[in-house]
């Protein structure tokens, strides 16, 4: 507006078409509304975030298959097959005095004995430095075995498989 006002100086207009001119601008910028830049910048990020979206849902519509993770599966048919049952599983959260009866965080109160069979032995068993067992059992120590008789209390261990503590382990 100020151009205008310079340019409405240097001409000598009459009264009447300066006042009409002013009410003319002053409508105009009524009309004109500016948008500030960050609008705009705002607009078109969103604008470009949109497009994006449907162009991956777009590329992913007739991609339907799910993942088979059993393609990733070596099958070794020359090995035995072999299972082992256990029903004493858990974290050691307190040891007895003798060092060998612990209870479990599930609350099992598990015994070993002299008769109590002590890692993984057969043909596949790996060697003994290569197995999950610590030389003690100590809270914190994860328990993988197998008793008789989950019913007892205390139960007898027939076979404890792991005594292993994966955040402190002794060896």
């Amino acid at each position: 507006m100020s151009a205008y006002k310079k340019v409405m100086k240097q001409i000598h207009a009459s009264e009447e078409f300066k006042n009409k001119m002013q009410k003319e601008m002053m409508e105009y910028e009524k009309r004109e509304k500016r948008i500030p830049m960050k609008k705009i910048s705002l607009i078109g990020g969103g604008l470009a975030a949109c497009a994006a979206i449907a162009v991956m849902a777009l590329t992913n519509i007739n991609n339907d298959v799910s993942i088979d993770l059993t393609d990733r599966i070596e099958v070794n048919n020359s090995g035995p097959a072999a299972k082992v049952m256990l029903n004493i599983e858990g974290v050691i959260t307190e040891v007895g005095e003798d060092g060998m009866s612990f209870t479990l965080d599930n609350g099992m109160k598990v015994v070993v004995t002299d008769e109590t069979e002590l890692g993984i032995d057969g043909p596949t068993a790996p060697p003994k430095e290569e197995q999950l067992f610590e030389p003690t059992f100590r809270v914190g120590n994860l328990i993988g075995g197998f008793t008789e008789d989950t019913n007892a209390d205390p139960v007898t261990a027939a076979a404890i498989y792991t005594n292993w503590n994966f955040e402190d382990p002794i060896r």
